[in-house]
């Protein structure tokens, strides 16, 4: 159950994290009310972030799972601190090729979720 929770919500924080690059775009080809959308959904990525790593950590420590859910999860959370950081400060170049390494990170999570429920002593390594 934890597995599929925790599923469900890395597909959605991949979802939203390529509505943010749609987002920039937008915002930079003029239409400057796609920024403040484009916050509301660095705050979004923040909570789905944070709520992820709740099922990832009790499919890890209370169900015996692999480790790399709750990683992933935090290492993402922690990359988008930054990236929020850096856009809110206007440091366009750290922002954008960091919100590019976000958006690949969040595919590979959500291209691998589906092994996120496997017992950490099964297949490849955890």
């Amino acid at each position: 159950m934890y597995g599929r929770v925790y599923a469900v919500l890395m597909y959605t924080v991949a979802a939203v994290c390529f509505g943010q690059a749609v987002l920039a775009g937008q915002f930079m080809s003029g239409s400057y009310d796609a920024l403040r959308w484009h916050q509301y959904g660095a705050t979004f990525t923040d909570v789905l972030l944070v709520c992820a790593l709740v099922p990832a950590a009790l499919l890890r420590w209370r169900g015996k799972g692999r480790m790399w859910p709750f990683l992933s999860a935090l290492g993402l959370f922690g990359a988008a601190q930054v990236l929020n950081s850096a856009g809110a400060a206007r440091l366009l170049s750290l922002h954008i090729p960091l919100g590019v390494a976000v958006i690949a990170g969040a595919f590979v999570v959500a291209l691998r979720v589906g092994r996120a429920g496997e017992p950490a002593g099964t297949g490849a390594s955890s």
